[in-house]
């Protein structure tokens, strides 16, 4: 549930991401998983990211998207995604 009401929160975004614990509560949110190699960039570089999996969640600002391209995000310490 709690999910479920913090999506609204989420409308300015373009894009909603995460590491998920568990998929299939996330899917049948809504979310999917991103199929595309995975980075963060940090300092100028693309790191890959392989052992993670992402979900992602389309917002009302969402472009197209393909799932079987690239997706990065900003490196920070700790849980990357």
């Amino acid at each position: 549930m709690l999910l479920e009401h913090a999506v609204p929160l989420l409308r300015d975004l373009e894009l909603a991401a995460l590491c998920p614990a568990t998929e299939a509560l996330y899917a049948r949110l809504g979310w999917r998983l991103w199929r595309g190699p995975l980075f963060a960039r940090r300092d100028g570089s693309m790191m890959p990211t392989r052992e993670e999996r992402v979900m992602v969640l389309r917002l009302p600002r969402t472009p197209a998207l393909d799932f079987d391209l690239p997706l990065s995000v900003e490196w920070r310490s700790g849980e990357i995604w």
